[in-house]
């Protein structure tokens, strides 16, 4: 009881500091990307969860459904940005007429700081020196104060639920005890069973979402060198997993932390891993396991530190107007052909281990029941997963991912 109280309490603060700063910003100076987001997520899935695609080819399903995600994006940032620029016009307007309408007490007040000056009258020169004549931005202020906080509250409920459901759901797929014994009660509310409906949904439109909005805004040129940091990074990760697994300096080593100071942890890191039915754990695993990621750790921080070197020297270079757009929209595209790429390698990947005692959470999630009782699968999500174009594919059936959980 008291942990709902603490969590409304805090909901309601953030809603109300949203709010105020929302009417005080305005509109015009408020980022609105969490309402196109939460709008492209509504419409997307609402489109696609009463539309039946299972008859359709793969490809040409990932294509329509993505393809309507895209363009409900794209909409919303052209509504969102047409928004803006008419308030800032009539607001613009009715500051003017305010201006000309107080233009007698302006030239009246300007007279007599004139006529203080004259009689060294000083008391009187400042008084009317401080005199301010606010120009009103009318209807026009009054709405883009409301839109202002409307869409700043939007924002903090589209970022507090991203996180609240990141949070539960990686604890949910751990399936330990005590998540189940501590959050039970939550994994069985109605709130969550709507929510968790649309995990996933969730997650693949955001990754394109914002993918299309990093590369728009850092360019062609920016995505690629992102591309070749990312490439950077997982060369780090797999030179490290090769010297832990393959070195035999390394494996020595790993051998040394499991018979020393952390025996013990490796044992129990070993026991639970191997509890999620990955049998071949062990402690000296664990430990090399380790070795892997401090290594990574190291490597990718130098990585990300050359990234953003080289990636502010591409910043700077970028200058112009008009190159700085065919740049953006050539970097847009790019960089949603990266993702998608990815996310449908990944799925696939992911989606060849279904049939692991591991991935049961995983693949719950991916699917819902309807309320005709009919198992379906995410509404967006699927094309990534068990509608992916990829499934079947010789070369992702023949990786060895399988064999690390045998």
């Amino acid at each position: 009881m008291l942990v709902n109280v603490i969590a409304i309490s805090a909901v309601a603060v953030i809603l109300l500091i949203a709010l105020i700063t929302g009417l005080v910003k305005g509109f015009t100076n408020t980022k609105t990307w969490a309402t196109e987001y939460l709008f492209t997520v509504i419409l997307s899935v609402l489109v696609y969860a009463l539309a039946d695609l299972s008859g359709m080819k793969p490809w040409l399903a990932f294509s329509l459904k993505i393809g309507t995600a895209v363009v409900f994006m794209l909409l919303f940032a052209l509504l969102s940005s047409r928004g803006k620029s008419m308030l800032e016009n009539a607001m613009a307007k009715s500051r003017k007429r305010s201006y000309y309408k107080q233009y007698g007490a302006r030239e009246q007040n300007r007279l007599q700081i004139l006529d203080a000056i004259e009689k060294g009258d000083e008391r009187a020169y400042k008084s009317l020196t401080k005199r301010e004549f606010p120009e009103s931005s009318g209807g026009a202020g009054v709405a883009n104060a409301v839109c202002g906080a409307i869409t700043l509250m939007i924002k903090a409920v589209v970022v507090f639920g991203l996180v609240a459901m990141a949070v539960f759901a990686v604890l949910d797929f751990t399936q330990l005890p005590f998540v189940a014994e501590k959050l039970g009660k939550v994994y069985e509310s109605g709130v969550w069973k709507f929510v968790s409906k649309f995990l996933f949904d969730f997650v693949a439109i955001g990754v394109i979402f914002f993918a299309i909005r990093s590369g728009f805004r850092s360019g062609v040129i920016s995505v690629l060198w992102a591309v070749a940091v990312l490439g950077m990074i997982g060369g780090s990760v797999y030179l490290s997993y090769w010297l832990s697994f393959n070195n035999a300096s390394f494996i020595s080593t790993a051998g040394s932390l499991a018979n020393g100071a952390f025996g013990g942890a490796a044992d129990r890191c070993a026991e639970i891993m191997n509890g999620l039915g990955m049998s071949k754990v062990t402690d000296v695993t664990v430990c090399q396991l380790v070795i892997t990621a401090a290594m990574s750790l190291i490597l990718i921080i130098v990585s990300v530190v050359i990234g953003a070197v080289v990636g502010g020297i591409i910043g700077r270079a970028r200058d112009g107007a008009a190159f700085n757009t065919a740049d953006g929209i050539i970097g847009a595209v790019v960089a949603f052909a990266v993702v998608c790429a990815i996310m449908l390698f990944a799925g696939a990947v992911l989606y060849s281990l279904r049939d692991l005692d591991m991935m049961a959470a995983f693949d719950g999630y991916m699917h819902y029941t309807a309320s005709d009782g009919t198992v379906k699968p995410a509404a967006i999500a699927s094309v990534f997963y068990d509608a992916n174009p990829l499934n079947g594919l010789k070369f992702i059936a023949d990786l060895p991912v399988r064999g690390w959980f045998a």
